[in-house]
């Protein structure tokens, strides 16, 4: 058996990491994002503290300097402990990664929410007083300023206490709630609900600016109701979230501009409607290569790469007097490690002053660190631009194709797919197979239930159910084995096992619904 020469491998590495770097360290663009940033979500996935700083190790190699960090019940309070969940850091680890990160020449800014996406401080009884409706606690209600004020003051400085950081971002997304109680109701009618936000964004912004920070909030909510955007403080910044479409979704971005305030942008590689089964690759790419260049062009001063882990929406179990018992994400997602690709997308992008081209850089990115050859790239490529949506409660994805279509034309790419041999990043790329293996282990559990829920399902009909059911289960137990391996350094301990109980507990319930229900 012929052995490969060790010395020409280490040159073939050597040039390898050479041309990689080569990509981040060409010279300045004409316009050079000054914030070049990564945000980390801790609601529904929660990286050990060692995965954060090697995350941080990676992307600073490849010109990122900033990272935003949604802490959420993972920050360490210490007099809102009641916040605090199990997978929370400690004041230990928050301190070492702050110190790690400005070693590594990276801002960490911490980002929390006051206003919006506040379900898991409003779930508790100590805050339900700041509720806008006590049976749905995403939002707080923006006429409690008084009672909002001495909460977030103290929540405000706790957190910034452990970040040197001269930003801090306040949320302030996706306030959909605005006007639903009736006091709002009535101030809406007569002033507007751009009043309702504007006052209660200005009270929070007024706290950072005390405590020495710049503010910094999402721009949708303020593009929808601009009338009273001016009178927001000078030192705002504005990020402009924009995940695929057209620039002025939310409203007139010359509106925002107009006030000449600091402007980031925010592209994303895990949004909606991605989850545990389902990733829009091609989606996100497009999104990199429109979105930067015109960030580019409107002279943003930042750009921070989104990646969601859950849509910020919940399921909740209650008790009498709409009593939180527990809260479930509606949507949660392959955790970040599985999408080196588009992370290094990204930094090419925000690196360089040409548009992305998603073809040649998936080509060229499956030959460099997988070491696969032409054809095999081609195959990657293909994956990648596989067409994923939505199953919807008629059997057929959102484009109208049936499910059982869907399931073979998965097993068609799987045939090709899984037959690629990577020379290097093999774990890496078993990320790929897994999800590919997940999706099709879900349309396979789809393609049953859309039987079942069908007008010709009957009581005759469970056993052959149940028979295929189990043979999925039996599949989905596997894919639960190869989670937990691929994520039991990156995931603190329980997440992996979460994620797998959410991921089946549907499949599962149905198989005891027709074991129960046999002729």
């Amino acid at each position: 058996m012929k052995h490969p020469n060790p010395i020409k491998k280490i040159i073939v590495l050597f040039f390898a990491l050479c041309t990689s770097w080569a990509i981040y360290a060409q010279n300045d663009p004409e316009h050079t994002f000054r914030v070049k940033g990564f945000y980390i979500d801790c609601r529904t996935e929660v990286m050990q503290m060692s995965a954060v700083k090697q995350w941080a190790f990676e992307l600073s190699r490849k010109g990122i300097n900033t990272l935003l960090f949604e802490y959420e019940a993972t920050f360490p309070f210490n007099r809102h402990a009641t916040l605090c969940n199990e997978y929370a850091y400690t004041e230990a680890e928050v301190k070492d990664l702050v110190s790690y990160c400005a070693g590594l020449g990276i801002d960490l800014i911490p980002l929390q929410n006051c206003f919006g996406h506040c379900e898991y401080i409003l779930r508790h009884d100590r805050y339900a007083h700041l509720r806008e409706d006590k049976k749905e606690v995403s939002q707080v209600c923006p006429l409690k300023i008084k009672e909002a004020t001495q909460v977030f003051g103290e929540i405000f400085r706790e957190v910034a206490a452990l970040h040197p950081s001269q930003y801090f971002h306040i949320g302030a997304d996706e306030t959909y709630l605005l006007g639903d109680c009736k006091h709002c109701a009535a101030v809406a009618a007569t002033e507007g609900k751009s009043r309702l936000f504007v006052d209660y964004v200005k009270a929070m912004c007024d706290i950072v600016l005390e405590i020495g920070k710049t503010p910094i909030i999402w721009a949708d909510i303020i593009l929808m109701h601009p009338e009273a955007l001016q009178e927001l403080p000078k030192e705002l910044i504005f990020i402009d979230w924009n995940y695929g479409w057209e620039p002025d979704r939310f409203g007139k971005l010359d509106n925002l501009y107009a006030t000449g305030a600091e402007v980031w942008g925010a592209p994303s590689m895990r949004s909606h409607p991605d989850n545990i089964y389902l990733t829009q690759w091609e989606k996100h790419f497009n999104n990199l290569s429109v979105f930067v260049p015109f960030a580019r062009e409107k002279n943003y001063q930042g750009m921070i790469q989104t990646s969601w882990s859950t849509s910020g929406i919940y399921g909740y179990h209650f008790d009498t007097n709409w009593e939180i018992i527990n809260m479930q994400p509606v949507r949660s997602v392959y955790p970040t490690s599985g999408f080196n690709v588009l992370v290094d997308a990204y930094c090419e992008a925000v690196n360089t002053d040409q548009p992305l081209e998603s073809r040649e850089f998936c080509l060229r990115y499956a030959q460099q660190q997988y070491g696969l050859n032409s054809a095999e790239s081609e195959i990657f490529r293909e994956y990648l631009t596989h067409p994923q949506y939505p199953i919807l409660q008629n059997g057929r994805d959102e484009k109208g194709t049936p499910v059982a279509t869907l399931l073979d034309d998965c097993l068609k790419l799987k045939e090709k797919f899984g037959k690629l041999s990577p020379q290097t990043n093999r774990e890496d790329f078993e990320h790929y197979n897994l999800m590919l293996d997940l999706r099709i282990n879900y349309l396979a559990y789809k393609k049953v239930e859309a039987f079942y829920e069908s007008e010709q399902y009957n009581r005759s009909h469970a056993p052959e159910l149940l028979r295929q059911l189990k043979h999925i289960i039996n599949e989905s137990n596997q894919l639960d084995k190869r989670f937990i391996q691929l994520t039991r350094d990156y995931l603190k301990p329980g997440q992996p096992e979460y994620i797998n109980r959410f991921r089946t507990e549907k499949m599962k319930a149905l198989y005891q619904w027709l074991a129960n229900n046999q002729p």
